[in-house]
């Protein structure tokens, strides 16, 4: 029985590839390193090798795609790493606003109305009815984005499609 060879992963595009010779391995990362200045030109000079085997490498190994897939994957794990950062910021501020609401509740508890002057008791007031008032249109537009989504899946497409006399029928 023949030993089988491992199976290894298909290198990523901007990874050296298969067959791919040192040289022009070594062509390609100047080719990636160069940055928005990079041309072929450019490498073939840097490396003191020709312009048209540059050029012969350039095509044969798809420099241009593997670039794009290069910048795509760099751009993709920048936007994850954005949406982390939101992610963690946002269960920090969670956080710190469920800390300042106990620490308000436990205040207000203490307070005794009667010593409060007409002015606290209108800002109280005036920061309790906003605050209901923002949960409210939060819930009602909540709701709304569900029965939006649930209209959505209720629809039905029709398709006619004439059956040109295959049916068997009449």
């Amino acid at each position: 029985m023949a030993k089988r060879k491992p199976q290894l992963e298909e290198p990523r595009p901007w990874e050296r590839q298969e067959g791919e010779s040192a040289a022009a391995w070594e062509a390609f990362l100047a080719y990636l390193d160069a940055g928005d200045k990079r041309s072929v030109r450019a490498v073939a000079q840097k490396l003191n090798k020709s312009a048209s085997l540059v050029g012969r490498w350039s095509s044969a190994w798809k420099w241009q795609e593997r670039i794009r897939s290069y910048e795509n994957d760099l751009q993709k794990q920048a936007h994850a790493e954005a949406v982390k950062g939101l992610q963690e910021m946002n269960r920090r501020h969670i956080n710190i606003a469920m800390k300042m609401q106990k620490a308000a509740l436990e205040a207000l508890e203490g307070l005794d109305v009667k010593e409060m002057s007409a002015k606290d008791i209108k800002e109280i007031f005036k920061m309790a009815t906003e605050l209901e008032r923002l949960t409210r249109q939060s819930a009602i537009g909540a709701m709304k984005e569900k029965e939006a989504e649930s209209e959505v899946e209720k629809e039905t497409v029709h398709i006619y499609i004439p059956d040109n006399g295959r049916s068997g029928g009449e």
